[in-house]
Parts: structure tokens; C-alpha cells; sequence
């Protein structure tokens, strides 16, 4: 894909960028690739040994966690997001295992009942999340942010070609919001959930994702 033109719709052809594709808003390299080009080598990460792809597409930036799991082909594991929320502050950390068989999707997004069996969510606060609160998650979930992210896919990634894009499996998703059930546990306490022991988070494990 780095020497073909960005396709907008279907009907585009595809179309090879003539000469050497450079990224021409770059006037500067780091320390490790200066050490290769003063040896007249290719740095082993340059976009000219096929290593780095330029720019990030404006329909694949900023999607969050979420957002990349309803876009992902490939399932490789399932995963527990743990919300810690306070006065003035909220934090978050995950926690991810691998799935004993990978799942390769035909259709994205996939079914929301199925999220329920790869991801969980835990909120714990003094309070239950707000609407506000929610948006500030990585498990915020925004309908056209993905179908933007899958229609560009399909037009430009040779994996996606194939991809059947399912708009009613998209509209069952919340606009703004969690696409997974919430777990609330309420908790007035400062200590962070980070340095609790891991045989407690070992258990939570056990009790909120379904054996597979």
C-alpha cells in the first residue's frame, strides 16, 4: 500500500504513485537513523525498506481502545479495563489474556452480545459513571468513527477487500458510550487498584469473563 494512491470511493482505480514515495513534511531523523545513513546504509525502520508506512490516515487517528477492537479482523484476546475514578482525577488500566483460538471476522463490527465474552469493564468510584464520565474512557464507542474507519479499510487495505461492513450490527451500539456491560463497585477508598495484590485481579478474571 505504500506506493498506491489513497482511494476515496469505490470507483477510484487503483493507481501506483509514480517516482519514490517520500514524506516530504519531514526535515529531520532520529539519532539511530542518522547512525545508518552516515554508514550509507537504509535505516532498518525507513519508509524506503518498506518498515514505515508515513502517515496515519484522519479516519484511523484517535479511535480508541474500543473503537480498534470494532475494526480489527483478527481477535486475538480478550480483555479486562479497569476505571478507577476519584475527586479530580481518573485513571485507567488493562489487563489482557490470549484467547485460546483466534477469531478471524468475515463481518465488523462484530454483534455486540459478542463483546461481552472478550471484554469487561469495571468502574469503581465513590459514584456511579456519569455520561461525561463515560466519554472520557477508552471504551468510549462513537458509530461514525467506526464506519468511517471500516469504509476507509475496505477501499485502501488489501486484508479488508473482502470485509462485509454490517451498518445494523453498527447501529446496536451505543452513540456515545461503552459497548460492553458496566460493572460498578462503589469505593470511597484512595488506594490504587494498580498495587492491590495480584491474586485479587486474579480472581476478578475468573469471575467476570466466560471460560472459553
Amino acid at each position: 500500500m505504500v506506493t498506491q494512491k489513497e482511494k476515496t470511493s469505490a470507483n477510484d482505480p487503483i493507481t501506483d504513485l509514480e517516482g519514490p514515495v517520500i514524506e516530504k513534511e519531514l526535515d529531520s531523523i532520529c539519532k539511530t537513523c542518522y547512525k545508518s545513513v552516515s554508514k550509507n546504509k537504509v535505516p532498518l525502520m525507513s519508509l524506503a525498506n518498506g518498515k514505515w508506512l508515513g502517515k496515519i490516515p484522519e479516519v484511523l487517528k484517535n479511535l480508541t481502545f474500543a473503537e480498534q477492537l470494532l475494526i480489527a479482523r483478527v481477535r486475538h484476546n480478550r480483555c479486562i479495563i479497569r476505571v478507577s475514578s476519584g475527586m479530580h482525577k481518573m485513571k485507567a488500566n488493562a489487563i489482557s489474556f490470549a484467547n485460546p483460538m483466534p477469531k478471524i471476522y468475515n463481518t465488523l463490527p462484530p454483534p455486540i452480545d459478542e463483546l461481552d465474552d472478550v471484554l469487561a469493564f469495571i468502574y469503581t468510584g465513590p459514584c456511579r459513571p456519569t455520561s461525561s464520565d463515560l466519554e472520557r474512557t477508552p471504551l468510549l464507542v462513537r458509530r461514525k468513527r467506526v464506519s468511517a474507519a471500516l469504509e476507509w479499510l475496505k477501499l485502501n487495505h488489501l486484508d479488508y477487500l473482502d470485509l462485509e461492513i454490517s451498518y445494523n450490527n453498527l447501529e446496536k451500539y451505543p452513540e456515545n458510550g461503552p459497548p460492553c456491560v458496566i460493572e460498578y463497585r462503589e469505593s470511597n477508598s484512595n488506594k490504587d487498584p494498580e498495587s492491590s495484590a495480584v491474586h485479587d485481579m486474579d480472581e476478578e478474571v475468573k469471575n467476570i469473563l466466560p471460560k472459553v
